[in-house]
């Protein structure tokens, strides 16, 4: 089942909790607060203890690891969602202080600070709201034409002075040092031998994406890798790791053509060829093969012989493991990014990575 949006990834395998999806706007229910609260001690302990001995069996220990990576899938959508909350908590205690900072400067309260930010004038365009007022005749067919169209006025007023207040507290970020420290949790990939990777060997940051050829949200994401490996040419290496979805038929047969074609060194080639395509088939897998100058009896050959399924399989296994459940995941030297994300998006975290490996710092 894809999702509406397209920076919302297409769901494969339903988790306990959803993976990656709270959001800042999600009311928290108290059961789930009262374990993130209990967990907000525990994970540290897991980061930076683990091999810390908690049991012993005979002669042999069991370490803080072994505990983790048996649950490891369940573990990781908690550390997401507890550190959803931390830094929503984070940034709304910055503005807090940026705000009582300011206010303190200019002798004022800060809700008289709040005020001056979004008082003066607005101006909203009676054709603006009469267009509004046209697009949304079935949610007003209960008010009569005048409350509808004030009410409509009224809301674009306030969005206007709402937006004149987030300017002013940007601004505000830049006249005053913000430093942000808190640690995103990351993730460790298992490495695969067997693996489809392209970029540099000694990349400062590898990418490891998680996608399937039929899957719509990882096609549309394309172009935006292709540009972030073009300005980071030096910087990245991208690995690429197949989730197929039982609900696209053809998702397996399209990962082990790609893979076969890789035993040709023509897997990306192969790769760009299967999302740029309208649509999939057995017979375009072999259209494909002849138009790459494949040997395409071998090629046939191995895609007949099921020797690409065991890769398959464990990379399955491992986005099982990293509680890892929809398509196209990305791990930016172990951080995760889900969905069809955009090129700034990927831009802000793998600057924030160049200046981390720059400075020397490891979480």
């Amino acid at each position: 089942m894809e999702v509406s949006s397209l920076t919302e990834p297409h769901q494969v395998v339903q988790p306990p909790f959803p993976n990656g999806a709270f959001r800042e706007q999600h009311p928290v229910t108290i059961g789930l607060f009262t374990l993130l609260l209990f967990l907000s001690n525990a994970l540290p302990l897991i980061a930076q203890e683990p091999a810390v001995v908690v049991a012993r069996v005979a002669n042999h220990a069991i370490t803080q690891r072994d505990v983790d990576e048996s649950v490891l899938s369940k573990i990781v959508p908690l550390q997401q969602q507890l550190y959803a909350l931390r830094k929503t908590a984070l940034q709304n205690l910055i503005i807090r202080k940026l705000l009582e900072s300011e206010a303190a400067r200019k002798g004022v309260t800060v809700d008289q600070l709040r005020q001056q930010f979004m008082a003066g004038p607005v101006e909203v365009a009676a054709t603006e709201v009469e267009d509004l007022y046209r697009q949304n005749l079935t949610v007003f067919a209960l008010f009569s034409p005048d409350e509808a169209k004030e009410k409509l006025r009224l809301d674009l007023e306030g969005q206007t002075r709402l937006k004149r207040y987030r300017d002013a507290v940007a601004g505000l970020r830049k006249m005053y040092s913000v430093e942000v420290l808190l640690s995103e949790p990351r993730l460790t990939v298992l490495n695969d031998p067997a693996a489809s990777i392209k970029g540099p060997a000694d990349a400062r940051i590898v990418i490891t994406e998680f996608a399937d050829f039929q899957c719509g949200y990882c096609k549309e994401v394309q172009s935006t890798l292709k540009q972030l490996l073009q300005i980071y040419r030096n910087d990245i290496q991208l690995n690429f790791r197949a989730l197929a979805s039982p609900a696209h038929p053809l998702s397996v047969a399209a990962i082990e053509a790609a893979r076969c074609a890789g035993k040709q060194d023509n897997f990306w080639a192969f790769h760009d060829a299967l999302f740029e395509a309208e649509s999939l088939s057995p017979e375009f897998f072999t259209s494909l093969a002849q138009d790459l100058k494949l040997n395409v009896t071998e090629f046939q050959r191995c895609q007949s012989s099921g020797e690409m399924r065991a890769g398959i399989d464990a990379d399955l296994n491992e986005a099982q493991r990293l509680g890892i459940n929809a398509t196209p995941t990305f791990l930016i030297n172990g951080r995760l990014l889900t969905g069809a994300a955009s090129l700034e998006e990927f831009k802000t975290i793998v600057e924030q990575e160049l200046r981390r490996v720059q400075s020397g710092f490891v979480n």
